[in-house]
């Protein structure tokens, strides 16, 4: 009676609408916005859809597999199908900074590629054999 009260429909719902209010199952509206998963009925919801179909998909075909899966965890619940729990807990994960190499390590790993493409940079270049082409001179510039 109080989702009745609290609604903002101008007439008594139908018994099918007053059925899904007594089950707890909210307007798709309401499910649309539960970006967080907070309610139950929402958890349901993503369970019925693909979600890289859905991150892929266009906002109208999105919208088409979203109100799918709805009708699925609706019928589900009307049947009598168990909401899943809430989460105990959140899976974390470690968000590292990349830091920039330094000229030192730039010119150390460039030695390394040198030395494995078996091309000679700055003196070493002069051992180098005379068919091997002198590699273009380049600059690295190091943002800080």
């Amino acid at each position: 009676m109080a989702a009745c009260i609290a609604s903002a429909e101008p007439w008594p719902p139908t018994l099918p609408q007053f059925r899904m209010m007594c089950l707890g199952i909210p307007p798709f509206d309401a499910v649309r916005a539960d970006t967080a998963m907070q309610d139950g009925f929402t958890r349901l919801v993503w369970q019925y859809l693909d979600g890289h179909r859905y991150r892929l998909a266009s906002a109208d075909k999105a919208d088409k597999l979203l109100q799918a899966a709805y009708n699925r965890a609706k019928e589900a619940v009307m049947r009598g199908a168990e909401l899943p729990p809430a989460p105990v807990a959140e899976i974390t994960h470690e968000v590292r900074q990349s830091v920039p190499a330094t000229r030192e390590q730039v010119a150390a790993h460039m030695g390394d590629i040198a030395r494995e493409l078996g091309i000679g940079m700055g003196a070493e270049s002069e051992a180098a054999p005379a068919e091997t082409a002198a590699p273009e001179q380049v600059e690295v510039r190091h943002a800080a």
